[in-house]
């Protein structure tokens, strides 16, 4: 078993584990070790090319995790996860959009202390460029962003669309949403190309004399020293699975952080012996700190859609989509030598962060304190504790009646959509313009426990158990529900958008019969949080404000899972912001 000592080491060369690795690789002093799962591909076109990432969840740089059956859905839920340099940042898609104030000081009122909005939101600028129309430019962090002008005939529809209806449009990085937006992407414009954490945190700094990257090598535990006198333990370094099979440890002088991801981090501390202690001694794993909150709190955004039929004279990009060749080979053109058309884009940058009226007068109160009543005050997991259930419940219940904070997200795009279809391939003959509905605040939360010490297991999607319990309090149903019913309503009164659409009847009138549509065809987002979450620990909290792992005085965690209340939209510019608060934090803790 090789062994080698350096000062941190870091668990994951994701999104955070790479802003981690160049911010704190600026001390030269630091002797700084990244061991990521995956490999580098950075010189992939399928990374690369935005209109391709769709093809990288059958890829290898993805986990592909599975829920078990999901009682309310009655099927499997896929949960991708980056297997690469890069992670999830290297797989998902490009929209950047960061979180409402209000969810920002709802994380510091759990009690963590330093993570007022202000401080967020000047982290979050320190990680991107945005190149604005007209050559203008934001900020000079390291992920370069295109923000497009709403120039096309759909993006002028959709803004001007909902705000005929009383939607004035928002900045979707600057934590005032409620409209209608053209959100940026991380797409480099001078390349076109993806700008994700490897080559926009990581190449950069690669020849760094004090920074080593080593991939194909997982991380099987963390080795900790328990404390002769019952103080806090120790993080001694990590053992780790390398390509060739074998077992080998790296020895860590200062500190040890996990930023394995929202399913693979709380399934590296449950194997060091962090976690609860019945289930670690079910596995024979020894126990090293009994926390029985490592791995719950697992949040995500359900999302279901609409379909609407588009005038035969009127473009859409639905040939593309069916992978008709005349409409690939003229995108492949157009991107390869003017870098435009769709396969320059994600074709997903259209979007609204809304509220949603039925819950914003008197009565609306009076009916969503009944809906909250049908479920009392009762924990949604063993291990959720009931202060923090009343706490996340009451941020709910506050967004859900105020008219100035946005309750869902919604994403529109020129092209058919398989929200009710036979397949999630299916691509319908005609053209189509479709929005994505997704519940912004879920109060459903679920789990994530390792079921196996082995180490070859490790480096596997086996061995682990994700039970996301969608739709398990019976709020998320009935907003998602609603929201379904208002943006079938708000689309058909604005006349920029019906005027480009066939004629439409309503189908969701009635709310119990949208409740079935959307049990049968709502999905998970990419947006997993919470499984490693930052509080009180009395509250549910595996790590402090400054993200160290309770019970140990030099492990932390920094990634999606440390966040406790799931975010408004996609969380790519959030964690971003997370990794840079908290590399700032080990800089200051470790002089």
């Amino acid at each position: 078993m090789a062994s080698e000592t350096c000062d941190i080491v870091i668990v994951g060369g994701g999104t955070s584990g790479l802003v981690l690795a160049n911010r704190l690789s600026e001390d030269p002093d630091l002797q700084v070790m990244v061991l990521e799962s995956g490999e580098d591909r950075a010189a992939d076109p399928s990374t690369l090319t935005p209109g391709a990432w769709p093809m990288l969840t059958s890829s290898p740089a993805n986990w592909t995790f599975q829920t078990v059956p999901q009682q309310n859905m009655e099927r499997k839920i896929t949960v991708p996860q980056g297997k690469a340099l890069g992670g999830s940042s290297a797989i998902n898609s490009f929209l950047f959009t960061s979180t409402s104030r209000s969810h920002v000081e709802a994380w510091k009122s759990l009690g963590n202390e330093g993570w007022d909005y202000a401080t967020y939101e000047d982290a979050l600028k320190k990680s991107f460029t945005l190149h604005k129309p007209l050559d203008m430019t934001e900020g000079t962090g390291p992920v370069q962003l295109t923000l497009a002008a709403p120039e096309g005939l759909w993006e002028k529809a959709w803004i001007d669309g909902l705000q005929s209806v009383g939607f004035p449009t928002t900045n979707p990085l600057y934590g005032r949403l409620g409209g209608p937006n053209i959100a940026p992407e991380s797409i480099d414009p001078k390349t076109m190309q993806r700008s994700y954490a490897a080559n926009a945190y990581l190449d950069p700094v690669r020849n760094r004399s004090n920074l080593s990257i080593q991939t194909g090598a997982t991380v099987t535990k963390v080795l900790l020293e328990k404390s002769p006198s019952g103080g806090e333990a120790v993080a001694k370094g990590v053992q780790f699975l390398s390509n060739t099979g074998e077992l080998q440890t790296i020895a860590a002088r200062k500190e040890v952080i996990i930023a394995a991801g929202v399913i693979n981090s709380p399934r590296i501390l449950e194997r060091s012996g962090i976690g609860g202690a019945g289930l670690l001694q079910r596995l024979e794993i020894d126990v090293i700190i009994d926390n029985p909150y490592v791995g719950e709190n697992l949040q995500n955004h359900l999302f279901t859609g609409l379909v609407f039929e588009v005038r035969d004279e009127v473009d859409t990009i639905d040939a593309f989509f069916r992978q008709e060749p005349d409409a690939v080979a003229a995108a492949m053109h157009n991107y390869g030598t003017q870098g435009t058309g769709p396969m320059s884009t994600s074709n997903m940058v259209t979007m609204a962060q809304l509220p949603l009226p039925d819950f914003h007068s008197e009565d609306g109160h009076k009916e969503l304190n009944l809906l909250l009543d049908t479920d009392p005050a009762a924990p949604d997991s063993s291990f959720t504790t009931m202060a923090f259930s009343v706490t996340h419940k009451a941020f709910v219940r506050k967004v859900l009646t105020d008219p100035s904070e946005a309750v869902g997200n919604y994403v529109f795009g020129p092209a058919y959509a398989p929200f009710d279809a036979p397949s999630p391939t299916y691509r319908a003959p005609g053209k189509f313009v479709s929005v994505a509905v997704e519940l912004s605040h879920p109060l459903s939360r679920g789990t994530v426990h390792t079921t196996s010490p082995k180490p070859e297991h490790a480096s596997t999607n086996e061995g682990v158990d994700i039970d996301c319990r969608y739709l398990s309090h019976p709020l998320d149903l009935e907003v998602l529900a609603r929201q379904l019913r208002f943006t079938e309503d708000i689309i058909t009164k604005a006349e920029p958008i019906m005027q480009h659409l066939k004629p439409y009847t309503k189908r969701f009138t009635d709310l119990d019969y949208t409740k079935d549509y959307v049990r049968r065809t709502v999905d998970g987002a990419y947006h997993y949080t919470g499984t490693c979450s930052m509080m009180p620990l009395a509250m549910g909290g595996v790590v402090d404000s400054r993200l160290r792992v309770y019970g140990c005085s030099n492990l932390r965690v920094c990634d999606a899972s440390v966040i406790p209340i799931e975010p408004t939209a996609q969380p790519q510019a959030v964690v971003y912001a997370v990794a840079e608060m908290g590399a700032s934090f080990i800089k200051e803790d470790i002089k």
